[in-house]
């Protein structure tokens, strides 16, 4: 094996130990390294062909194990930016150290910080920011000194289930910190050009480009596509122009790929070839054919550096160029070898490659498309003909590339397409071979000629337009969403794939196709949420807003509001955040949906559930679902055929397994205020017990001090075990009347970390702490897990906050 695939065994180890160090957070110190890299030396002086490979895989395995730890582990030096988090607003200068990145909803770049400025006085500072800007573009170039004003902050987890790890992914990019201005002319260019690169060089020349493409094509669907497929500009492209790409299955056709490479190296080569081949001076003295192999090499860097140097644009680069210097060579080179090289290069001279979802996703398409292709091509001694041949090895290279990213992207992404097998057909030869052809032939005549740049851009504008146009209706075509796709499922997944490529036997081969997916499937047959008797009440940690997922004795889910975000981002909290939370938790059917009133941050995700998750009824109060931004709820009720409840004080639900649910607020009388006073909403919230054996809970919802004094006044029962604190821990709720009343041992509440907002109130907190309450918060001890036999009761908080 260590002679047939070379580089399998460092890439496995050094993979193995990468993911290992990343999830748990333990680095190899570089002594014992040096201690396994001297093994590996005496190894290779051995006779017994075992030892070396052995070795190899344990230093390999080693380095990945210390390879992460300058991204991972914090800068200690105290004139780090990350130790200058503040809520106060902070001046400070720094060089622009990447290439800004612009989207339909801002922009950002990576700030080199240098020092922060306070009363004229200049305090050193180290570390990047990543510096977000909400509106507009960014004028600034890699290598400017600029200035700002900005809040600086330091992402931290949630402590959600299911949760994206923001602050990794920002310690990937060497950023330590993170700071938001309105727009570029909160920027102060202090030196344009304070540090001269060649990078520098090559952004000014991708961002004229840009520029020249925008100016031509006024309309946005076309230049943005076409700046994506030219110049790697892929994130200025409209997001619902995007999302029809991905639900067409063939957003891969806008990311700069081994696709877009391979055709412009063989553009080249055939061009290069050509024009030598008119000079009979080269022809005679020059193997022509083995020199315009390596021309491409060059040209292929440089496209590498124009489109921004990304990971599966670097994979394809050295992948050709391999093929190159062994086709120069007139030696046979397998893709497998290949693409291992590749693989191995990237995430040696730059580990966090490997969790960068481009650079995975581009490596198990290509994997996919090497087993299958060449298989299929042994079997086609039938088709005789060479474009029938072409056909069967297109239809496959789409279906083993869709294939073998489908179990990947539902883990990471929840829905994902297999309509590119069909949509593969018509959008590849208009994008790929089209548009990506005509428009890199004029690309360098774009600045040459910037007056014809309208003429010259017609050819791929216009089969842009026809791709947008067929994408709309490849997009209507249904999808495939699924929450419950686990790491289990992507390892069985990618031992499937490593045993169809390493082992050996047609016998061996079978068993594994047969045995490893029953195994998969087996466990998803196993429920993951069991009925065990008892209540178990998670109160999600969802930032600044509020959700609890109850799992009832027998084993029914109920969902009490879907949090949501406090203003309108364009984004679906449902889909990020909720969705991703309750799969991992292993939740597919939700019994009971309760709305305890209409605000954003607790209706935020449940529209996105009632449509992809499988729903039993949904309740909300009388005036319930009658604000203006509960219109998609209601919109996906009447999609789905969901029943609505209306729930009032004194109505009782029997919901199952020995659990009640008596109603306390509000009143059947509809008040109609919820567009008019926010604080009325509120009051209208719903609020509720919820009774098992001898054990209660109040679930408050953003009821205030009126809605308790009327509950109050009711002579409801409101004496609880738990209290779900109401509005999240303000002193507007809670008041000592009601607290008296309810007389709970334990209080929760839901708040974002350092909100805006102050909550929850220190009043409120220091009210629990005389009443010998204890408090558990989310923003202070992440999600919160309680159980109860109906007697007793325990709480954990499992998932870390950071």
């Amino acid at each position: 094996m260590t002679s047939q695939w070379p580089f399998l065994i460092p890439f496995v180890s050094m993979a193995a130990g990468l993911t290992l160090s990343s999830l748990s957070g333990r680095f190899c110190p570089l002594s014992v390294i040096a201690g396994a890299f001297v093994c590996l030396i005496l190894a290779a002086l051995q006779r017994d062909k075992h030892i070396f490979p052995v070795c190899t895989a344990a230093f390999f395995f080693l380095w990945g194990l210390y390879a992460l730890s300058p991204w991972l582990i914090p800068d200690p030096s105290p004139a780090s930016i990350g130790k200058r988090a503040s809520d106060t607003p902070l001046t400070l200068e720094g060089l622009v150290a990447s290439r800004p990145s612009v989207s339909p909803d801002g922009s950002s770049v990576v700030v080199r910080t240098e020092n922060i400025i306070s009363n004229n006085r200049f305090e050193s500072v180290q570390g990047q920011l990543m510096l977000y800007v909400s509106e507009g573009d960014i004028t600034v170039a890699r290598g400017d000194r600029i200035r700002l004003t900005t809040r600086i902050s330091v992402p931290r987890r949630l402590g959600l289930p299911g949760e994206f790890d923001f602050r990794q992914y920002l310690a990937f990019q060497e950023v330590a910190a993170v700071g938001r201005v309105a727009s570029q002319g909160d920027i102060v260019l202090i030196r344009a050009a304070a540090e001269e690169s060649w990078q520098r060089s090559i952004d000014l020349a991708a961002r004229r480009l840009g520029d020249s493409i925008r100016l031509a094509l006024k309309d946005e669907k076309v230049s943005s596509v076409l700046a994506a497929l030219l110049i790697g500009d892929q994130k200025r492209i409209p997001r619902e122009l995007a999302d029809a790409y991905t639900r067409a299955g063939v957003n891969h056709i806008l990311s700069i790929s081994g696709f877009h490479v391979g055709i412009i190296a063989v553009f080249i080569t055939l061009a290069a070839l050509w024009l030598f081949t008119r000079s009979e001076y080269l022809t005679l003295r020059c193997n022509v054919r083995r020199l315009v192999v390596l021309l491409a090499v060059p040209a292929m860097l440089m496209y590498l550096f124009l489109t921004g140097n990304a990971p599966a644009t670097a994979r394809s680069v050295i992948m050709l160029a391999a093929f190159a210097f062994a086709l120069y060579a007139e030696r046979e080179s397998a893709p497998v070898n290949t693409l291992l090289l590749a693989a191995f290069f990237l995430i040696a001279i730059n580990p966090p490659t490997l969790f960068d979802i481009s650079f995975q996703l581009s490596f198990l398409s290509l994997w996919g498309i090497v087993i299958a292709v060449p298989a299929l091509t042994e079997r086609m001694s039938a088709v005789t003909s060479v474009c029938g041949r072409s056909m069967v090895q297109f239809i496959a290279a789409s279906v083993a590339a869709s294939l073998a990213t489908l179990i990947p992207v539902l883990f990471t992404f929840k829905v994902a397409s297999l309509n590119g097998i069909l949509s593969n057909f018509l959008i590849v030869p208009l994008l790929g071979y089209g548009a990506v052809l005509a428009g890199f032939c004029v690309l360098p005549l774009l600045v040459l000629l910037p007056s014809c740049s309208q003429i010259l851009l017609w050819p791929p504008a216009k089969l842009i337009e026809l791709s947008n146009w067929i994408i709309t209706g490849f997009a209507a075509l249904p999808v495939i969403r699924f929450h419950a796709v686990t790491k289990w499922d992507v390892l069985f997944f990618l031992l499937f794939m490593t045993g169809m490529t390493f082992v050996s036997g047609m016998k061996k081969r079978l068993a594994l196709a047969a045995v490893l997916p029953l195994v998969a499937l087996s466990l998803h047959m196993q429920p993951l949420l069991p009925a065990d008797g008892k209540l178990h009440v998670t109160m999600l940690s969802v930032g600044q807003a509020e959700a609890l997922l109850l799992r009832l004795p027998d084993g029914k889910t109920m969902l009490v509001d879907g949090g949501g975000y406090l203003h309108d981002t364009g984004r679906d909290f449902g889909q990020r955040i909720l969705a991703p939370a309750l799969g991992a938790l292993g939740v597919g059917r939700i019994d009971w949906i309760f709305s305890t009133h209409d605000h954003p941050d607790h209706i935020g995700g449940l529209a996105y559930l009632t449509r992809y998750f499988e729903v039993g009824g949904f309740w909300a109060t009388p005036a319930g679902l009658s604000a203006d931004y509960s219109r998609e709820v209601r919109a996906a009720l009447a999609e789905r055929h969901i029943p609505l409840h209306r729930l009032a004080a004194g109505d009782s639900i029997p919901l199952s397994g020995g659990v009640a649910l008596q109603v306390l607020s509000p009143g059947r009388t509809d008040t109609g205020h919820f567009e008019k006073d926010e604080m009325d909403a509120n009051e209208e919230s719903l609020v509720f017990r919820l009774v098992f054996g001898t054990f209660s809970m109040l679930f408050a919802a953003d009821a205030g001090i009126a809605a308790e004094h009327q509950m109050l006044a009711n002579g409801l029962e409101l004496k609880s075990t738990v209290l779900k604190v109401g509005h999240h821990g303000s002193r507007f709720s809670t008041s000592g009347e009601f607290l008296e009343r309810v007389k709970p041992e334990v209080a929760l509440i839901s708040a974002g970390a350092a909100n805006r907002f102050g909550l929850p109130s220190m009043q409120t907190v220091q009210q629990l702490a005389a009443g010998n309450i204890q408090l558990y918060r989310t923003d202070r001890d992440g999600t919160i897990e309680l159980v109860s036999d109906g007697v007793g009761w325990s709480i954990a908080t499992p998932y870390k906050v950071e």
